[in-house]
């Protein structure tokens, strides 16, 4: 959309990141296309509280930050798993006791370049790439293809001119071959020239030549938003009032001669002396916006951008405005359906073959948010094992609907029909996020828990506690695992592991993370109160009602009172009363932090007559960790049924002599109705090399469980796991990034020894398809092994595995794939706005929401490629909270987003040229379990271009023409080169005149021919017009 009196952008340098191997990284210098270079953004840093990023004009790769960690530059790739922390915090960092395969089998996507970054100050000029960041911070939300730096920095002179980045970006990127030794930050340089300024630069002088009005980019608060006509009048600048509303997020309306501006900071009133009206078009002038609305504007000659600072717009440190200063432009739902998650699962073993589905729904109502999960295996009555109606109200939660609810560990697990309401004086963000009906203030250990985390998407998990697996699931596109109120066995909250598979190979996990849950957890701060109270009838209501399924203490009166306040920041009490049918239970206890390293809790219950105590004791101390836990159920206590006492007493320390070393022992002796074991067991984790990581210790009842990973080159690795006398050994090794090869073996116990060799297909899309083919071999049988997954439709992905010969230690083990043949469907969908869209990227809570958008292509054609756009979703701060990239068909999806109002914010570089985005950014309302519905309109943009010649043919130079909408209103401009040719840009579909206007040495324009011009779907050449009058004759007047 450049006028060709301007001289062109210098060529930018573009760094390409080659997808088959980034070790051949290489500089291209790349002329960026004439139209496209007004598509270009200027530096547009970004403060997310992790990283400081900033955006180079024109780089193809818009989007993909560069990333030094410690002096190394890596590629954050889809393989790394890192990017996805467990939903389930507890406050400490989750920990990974194994090598993940994705970070040493993809390791080659890591590019060795110890560059140091030079800091510059926020003013910096627009063509300048940088990377500003704390050392050692890092944003874990970071999408797969940016790159962030985080180095120490080194202050640079702000004044630097944009010219010099392109050579600056250079030299640093050069100096990576050179170690970081030899590299000398840039000292001060004080000799810069400094920026060109509006009213002397060659540029601005072309403007004002083409009667002042030019179309330019417009940057707020350090985002490119879109692009507006400015004049220039003398040396101030000059806004259109439509179009700047609309983009700095402010409206106004005329009053009687005056016109009210309302901003998200409050209304303003204008008189009309401080407006301009020019051909017919209303404008604000530089001083009216600085003296009436505190905005800042700067005419960026050398980028051609208007750059503006709205106060409404600013970031942490310097506004102190909340999110409730920002005025939603989209509102989210009051009722309505938001997500749907269908799981299929068949199987067949032996000639039986059985059916098992789930059916997930949640969506908004009244401004709170309901949720229904229906489960059916096909033999007996379907199972509406999940509904609620859910609502926060300040610092009041009210829930309705059948309910889990586990108060504590002394305290039975109750099933309730009815109404819980919570109350706490303590911030929404201090608790967890709940997904499911349970409390809606729950305390950390109590034995019912809900587990909720992003896992890479269509990957299998496993929830394991104390070495037994208790939970699995297959994990959908939006790479988000749930497990609903898991029983937790008795004293084993702080051995709670994720096992993690990849979608075509799970043999051996490629990952496995910590969710301990520590006594430390249950503190609240000093003068913190949480409240619970529920009432209603035992059981399923729905369910016994609907398909009468009442059983003998189904139907009966309960409730539940808990009491918790934090007397200090040591010292917290709890309390709680739960009427069951049969009894009433109570229990009184306290959490207290004895010293800065040790935290006792302790609690005392009464149950039918009898007396139970917990007891857990963390001791901390930094390379010392002791883990002490004691409870006791006597007979009676749990239920009537109960036939002896209960208990588990043990003691776990582990000390850790380095990184690499960490070794202890577990003492323990438990008993429950049907089994007992007491054991002295030594636990440890070693790794004596990079590539080399040993792992073991006893599960519950003491049987061993030893894990081994061994990586001789990046792609092979060798695995070998024991579970009491089951051995599972396995070797694989990636061909290239596609192909796969594996070798297996299973042994032990009371079955044959069996043998597996498969060749796996990775896609590198997760909607292409992945297969695995294959062997197996035992005891003399030979069967095939063959398996597919891939997305068969946007929101549904498919897995279907046959087994010649199950693998029969995998039983044991509750693992994937015993049966010969396994068919799982799963969808996620979301609903917004009457459209559906799958579900690639969200997740929804009580109070977290998401956002779904689309490009839209207003009028003309639509068989545009929208993908790749970069949508960016920011808090009231500038904070980015979370991003996406656009689908081909132009639809974006961000979720997981807490309550409150959010900047939507739309990177244009990766569409067509031929689309023009007449607004950037959208401030959109987030709404718990509710899915915002937003749209960018884009418009098609072509041009014309052509000839001015006088009588005789020969070429006029230096005269302004025009286009001329059918309103008669102008709409570009521009100037002829010496040789009489012009050239319009960014002109949407439509009818226009071309004409020559009134000029120096052309006194009477309505004399001269017209041409009258069509847009339509392409860019229209050889639009000339030959005036009547020599160019001679034209000099001669002038002068």
């Amino acid at each position: 959309m450049l006028h060709l009196a301007l001289p062109p952008t210098p060529p930018i340098v573009v760094i390409t990141l080659q997808s088959e191997n980034v070790f051949d990284k290489h500089l291209d210098d790349k002329n960026i296309n004439f139209i496209k270079q007004q598509k270009g953004t200027v530096a547009a840093s970004e403060n997310d509280g992790n990283a400081t990023s900033a955006k180079a004009q024109n780089l193809d790769n818009v989007g993909e930050e560069i990333q030094l960690q410690n002096s190394t530059l890596g590629i954050a790739t889809t393989s790394n798993n890192e990017k996805f922390p467990p939903e389930f915090s507890t406050g400490n960092p989750a920990d990974t006791d194994l090598t993940l395969a994705s970070e040493v089998v993809n390791s080659t996507d890591e590019v060795v370049a110890g560059v140091p970054s030079v800091s510059k100050n926020a003013n910096q000029s627009a063509n300048e790439l940088v990377a500003e960041v704390p050392a050692g911070s890092k944003n874990v939300n970071q999408p797969a293809d940016e790159v962030v730096a985080e180095v120490p920095s080194v202050s640079k002179n702000s004044n630097q001119p944009a010219e010099n980045s392109s050579n600056s970006a250079v030299t640093s990127l050069e100096a990576g071959t050179k170690s970081s030794s030899d590299l000398k930050p840039t000292e001060n340089n004080n000799s810069s020239p400094a920026p060109v300024s509006p009213d002397s630069s060659t540029i601005t002088q072309n403007i004002k030549a083409v009667d002042g009005n030019f179309l330019v980019g417009v940057i707020i608060n350090r985002r490119e938003v879109g692009s507006l006509d400015i004049r220039i009048d003398g040396n101030s600048i000059l806004v259109p009032l439509g179009a700047f509303a609309e983009i700095a997020d402010f409206s106004f309306e005329n009053i009687d001669g005056n016109t009210r501006l309302k901003t998200p900071l409050g209304v303003v009133e204008l008189l009309a002396s401080n407006l301009k009206e020019i051909d017919g078009i209303t404008y604000l002038s530089e001083a009216t916006l600085k003296e009436k609305l505190s905005i800042l504007l700067k005419f960026d000659s050398a980028n051609l951008a208007l750059v503006v600072d709205l106060p409404w717009r600013r970031g942490s440190g310097e506004s102190q405005q909340t999110a409730s200063a920002l005025q939603p432009e989209v509102l989210a739902p009051i009722s309505g359906l938001s997500s749907l998650r269908q799981e299929l699962q068949i199987t067949n073993s032996s000639g039986d073959t059985r059916f098992r589905s789930s059916t997930l729904l949640g969506g908004r109502l009244a401004g709170g948010n309901w949720r229904v999960r229906l489960n059916n295996n096909f033999v007996n009555q379907p199972d509406i094992s999940e509904y609620f109606f859910y609502k926060r109200s300040n610092q009041l939660r009210y829930q309705v609907g059948r309910q889990q609810i586990g108060l504590h560990p002394l305290l039975n697990g109750m099933n309730l029909t009815g109404a819980q309401i919570g109350y706490s004086n303590l911030p929404a963000d201090r608790f967890r996020q709940q997904y499911s009906a349970s409390e809606l203030l729950p305390r950390r250990s109590q034995p019912l828990q809900s587990f909720r985390g992003e896992v890479p998407p269509a990957s299998f998990v496993q929830l394991r506690v104390s070495g037994i697996i208790v939970a699995q699931q297959q994990v959908g596109l939006n790479g988000i695992y749930e497990f609903i109120d898991v029983n937790l066995p008795t004293g084993n909250n702080n051995d709670i592991e994720l096992l993690i598979f990849d979608r075509n190979n799970i043999n051996i996990p490629v990952e496995i993370r910590s969710l301990r849950i520590n006594a430390s957890d249950l503190l609240l701060p000093a003068g913190g109160n949480v409240q619970l109270g529920g009432l209603g009838l035992s059981g399923n209501l729905a369910q016994d009602s609907l398909f009468g399924d009442f059983g003998s203490e189904s139907g009966k009166l309960v409730g539940f009172y808990q009491l918790r306040q934090g007397l200090s920041e040591n010292l917290t009490f709890e309390g709680s009363v739960q009427s069951i049918p049969g009894t009433v239970q109570t229990q009184a206890g306290f959490i207290w932090r004895l010293a800065n390293p040790a935290v006792l809790a302790t609690s005392l219950g009464t149950s039918r007559g009898q007396v139970g105590y917990t007891t857990d004791l963390d001791i901390n101390f930094g390379k010392l960790e002791i883990l002490g836990n004691s409870q006791l159920f006597p007979t009676g206590y749990n239920s009537s049924s109960q036939s002896r006492d209960r208990f588990n007493h043990s003691l776990e320390t582990n000390y850790k002599f380095s990184n690499n070393f960490k070794l202890g022992f577990i003492a323990r002796s438990r008993q429950d109705e049907s089994r007992n074991a007491s054991y002295i067991i030594p636990t440890f984790t070693l790794n004596p090399f990079n590539n080399l990581s040993l792992r073991g210790r006893p599960d519950l009842d003491g049987r061993y469980l030893f894990s081994s990973y061994y990586y001789p080159s990046r792609a092979t690795r060798l695995a070998f796991n024991t579970f009491g006398d089951i051995y599972t050994s396995d070797i694989t090794h990636n061909l290239n990034r596609n192909y796969q090869f594996s070798l297996g073996g299973e042994f032990g116990g009371d079955l044959e020894p069996r043998y597996s060799t498969t060749l796996n297909y990775n896609s590198r899309n997760i909607s292409g398809l992945s297969w695995r083919v294959g062997l197996a071999y035992s005891d003399g049988d030979v069967g095939p092994i063959v398996g597919a997954s891939m997305q068969v439709l946007p929101g549904l992905f498919a897995r279907a595995e046959y087994q010649g010969i199950p693998s029969r230690s995998r039983s044991l083990l509750g693992g994937f794939g015993d049966d010969r043949l396994t068919v799982l469907l799963v969808s996620d969908l979301s609903f917004a706005g009457g459209g559906v869209a799958p579900a690639s990227s969200y997740g929804l809570g009580q109070e977290k929401g998401g956002i779904s958008g689309q490009i839209v292509v207003e009028g003309g054609k639509k068989d545009f490629n929208l993908g790749g756009a970069n949508i960016r979703v920011l808090d009231s701060r500038n904070n980015r909270v979370g991003t996406a990239k656009t689908d081909s068909a132009g639809n974006f999806f961000v979720g997981n987003l807490r309550e409150g109002i959010y900047i939507v914010e739309l990177d244009p570089d990766r569409l067509p040229i031929e689309l023009a985005v007449g607004k950037t950014t959208i401030v959109a309302e987030v709404a718990g379990a509710a899915i915002t519905r937003l749209s960018f309109a884009v418009t098609e943009e072509y041009g014309l271009a052509g000839r001015i010649t006088d009588v005789a043919g020969k070429p006029m130079a230096e005269v302004r023409v025009e286009l001329i909408n059918p309103a008669g209103a102008r709409v570009l401009s521009t100037m002829t080169d010496q040789f009489g040719l012009y050239r319009l840009d960014g002109v949407p579909i439509g009818n226009y005149t071309l004409r020559v206007p009134s000029q120096d040495g052309i006194t009477n324009s309505e004399t001269l021919p017209k041409l009258e011009v069509a847009i339509n779907k392409d860019f229209v050449y050889d639009q000339n017009l030959q005036l009547p009058i020599t160019a001679a004759a034209k000099d001669t007047k002038e002068k």
